[in-house]
Formats: structure tokens, C-alpha cells, sequence
């Protein structure tokens, strides 16, 4: 396991598509969650896109413009964070 997996890595937070396949790995839930955001709205992607910050086993499904916590207790709630100025920083591919 790379340290960029590892649960308390330098990248905890990741954002996979529809289908389970790894998009990217975040520093933090808000740069994960934008990013999410951002490519569910350019439509590159199959979605719902799915968010995981494994520090704290946190999981959200991401459509353009709502999310849904994963559990027991999922709620979809609306999302305005596409109508707000965000920094999105750069990210990799892992290689594969």
C-alpha cells in the first residue's frame, strides 16, 4: 500500500467514480469534495461520484449539485459549492 493510501497518509481523501475506479487523492475533504464537484459538473465522468476521507471513514455520494452521505443515516442535501469561488489544486493520475 502506497503511503497516499494508507489512512493516515499525506492524501486521506479520494474520489472515485460509478463504477469503484480511483480518480484522485486529495490532502483534505474540502479540496476532494470540490473536485468531485467540479468534474460531475464537466460531465467527464460516469456519476454519482463517490468522496472518502478515510481518517475519519467519512463517505458521500456527489452529483453536480447535491451529495449524499453513505450509511445508515444517507440524506441527500443540495450543494452550493460549484457557486462559490474554489481553489482546486493540481492533481495526478496514479499511474496504471
Amino acid at each position: 500500500m502506497r503511503a497516499a493510501d494508507e489512512p493516515g497518509g499525506p492524501r486521506p481523501c479520494h474520489v472515485y467514480d460509478y463504477d469503484g475506479d480511483y480518480l484522485g487523492s486529495f490532502t483534505s475533504w474540502s479540496a476532494a469534495h470540490e473536485w468531485a464537484h467540479l468534474q460531475a459538473a464537466m460531465g467527464g465522468v460516469l456519476g454519482p461520484l463517490e468522496v472518502e476521507d478515510r481518517r475519519v471513514g467519512q463517505r458521500r455520494r456527489v452529483w453536480v449539485d447535491r451529495c449524499a452521505s453513505l450509511g445508515a443515516a444517507a440524506t441527500a442535501v443540495l450543494c452550493d459549492v460549484l457557486d462559490t469561488p474554489a481553489h482546486v489544486p493540481a492533481q495526478t493520475r496514479r499511474p496504471g
